[in-house]
């Protein structure tokens, strides 16, 4: 096998295992991650301004179509490492035929999609089933573009990584997606209003057209002498590396976010209207900053990958230090923007009807207040999660991620709060306890060196 030397690899210009080479690969993938953010906020703000009905029902649908889009594109994606590895070992020539692989797994997650999206109804709370069903189900119908799009092709960039094209596809998301969706929802220009449903056919529309895109930038001709992105060519090695690095963590995502997405039905059927809204409002300005941890984590394991394909583990612990250094900006960045911005976007979000509501106001800035917390514990998840890919070690965030979330999380905020009627920023307040033990017990892994071994 050919492999790079320390002296002959260098994934960017700067010094290898830097903040400033970190910083290089970690900005275009926080643009990247806004696609997801930014959709999820436009859809609750314009739906906000329509009806609170479409935004309960919208709030509450969402964390299903990320349990399965997360999920699944944590089995995509993982061409990320594959391909990392592909290029700091310098076989290049298989690279191209790899990504067409996880292209043809992309869409094969329609034989799962496809029945789920069908009977999405047993999802849904009954309080917003009427209006969450038809939202829910349009979304899952175009997942396996953005798989293909943002997971697979996107991988191909990530990978080697030249992330500086991710951004342009982005922002030509973003833009089509809140265009589109404000569009359909109030209706005009000869579309009528289409509400909820919408919300989703503009998401739809926009995840199309980025598939397009980043198809076209994938096929260039400088690509396919140098990474034969031409060529289609079936490995079942690549295959095996896929399950095995990828649906360890498919299984933990499926876990951890299905339980999230539980929690907001029984939250839908348990809390008072004024803090059931104040949890919306307050995770969809939280999740504004998922771009970052989402950023953080596929720099981090894109970094370590290449470094383990060029056989240079050296730099692996800096890879992870400058990560929490990183974080720590982000964290004061995050109390700044919440001091600036959060009373006008509870304001916004909460509509007419919340206004004047002290309660809600109060619930909503004591959930934000914990989400300071879940974000940055969430944060250095991620760049744990991205060092351990690239060690291949993913049955280790797979234990960590259900044991840790349902028996510390969930099942306990399930408790408190639908039979002793607790606060519900119970939830948020147990998040930063779990993600405080799993990354207490990587600590004490990663100190004894294990995996500084070949």
């Amino acid at each position: 096998m050919k492999t790079a030397s320390s002296e002959s690899f260098c994934l960017t210009r700067y010094k290898p295992g830097s903040l400033r080479e970190l910083w290089t690969i970690v900005w275009p993938l926080m643009l990247s991650g806004i696609s997801g953010t930014i959709m999820v906020f436009t859809d609750r703000a314009i739906l906000a301004g329509y009806s609170s009905e479409a935004f309960n029902a919208c709030s509450a649908a969402q964390p299903w179509f990320w349990t399965f889009d997360g999920a699944l594109m944590a089995l995509i994606a993982c061409a990320e490492v594959i391909i990392g590895r592909l290029n700091g070992a310098q076989r290049y020539k298989e690279i191209g035929p790899a990504v067409w692989q996880m292209v043809t797994l992309a869409f094969a997650t329609y034989l799962i999609l496809i029945p789920v999206a069908f009977n999405a109804h047993y999802l849904l709370a009954d309080t917003i089933e009427t209006l969450g069903e038809p939202y829910l189900r349009m979304l899952l119908l175009t997942l396996p573009f953005e798989f293909a799009g943002f997971g697979a092709i996107g991988a191909f960039f990530v990978g080697r990584g030249d992330t500086g094209k991710i951004p342009m596809v982005v922002m030509t998301s973003c833009f089509l997606n809140c265009v589109l969706d404000y569009w359909f929802v109030f209706g005009g220009l000869g579309v009528p209003s289409l509400g909820i449903r919408g919300a989703a056919l503009g998401t739809n529309i926009s995840a199309i057209i980025s598939f397009t895109i980043f198809l076209i930038l994938f096929l260039r001709k400088k690509y396919r002498s140098h990474y034969a992105v031409h060529t289609y060519r079936w490995s079942w090695d690549v295959v095996h590396q896929c399950l095995k690095i990828g649906f360890p963590n498919t299984v933990a995502y499926s876990f951890s976010n299905s339980g999230w997405a539980l929690a907001y039905q029984f939250f839908a059927l348990n809390l008072i209207p004024e803090h059931y809204k104040a949890y919306c409002v307050a995770f969809s300005i939280y999740n504004l900053m998922f771009c970052v941890t989402d950023g953080l984590g596929k720099a981090t394991g894109t970094l370590c990958a290449n470094f383990l394909g060029a056989n240079q583990r050296l730099y692996l612990s800096s890879v992870l230090r400058q990560g929490v250094r990183l974080v720590a900006m982000f964290v004061v960045g995050f109390i700044i923007f919440l001091l600036l911005f959060a009373h006008p976007l509870i304001g916004f979000l909460g509509s007419k009807e919340f206004a004047s509501n002290a309660v809600f106001f109060k619930q909503t800035h004591l959930f934000l207040t914990w989400y300071v917390g879940v974000f940055a514990c969430d944060a250095l998840r991620y760049c744990v999660n991205g060092f351990l890919f690239s060690l291949l070690k993913a049955k280790v965030i797979l234990t960590a991620n259900v044991i840790l979330y349902w028996g510390v999380c969930l099942i306990p905020t399930y408790l408190t709060v639908t039979y002793w009627h607790w606060n519900p920023v119970i939830y948020a307040q147990m998040l930063v306890l779990n993600q405080v033990i799993a990354l207490v017990g990587f600590y004490i892994w990663y100190k004894r060196g294990t995996w500084k071994q070949g």
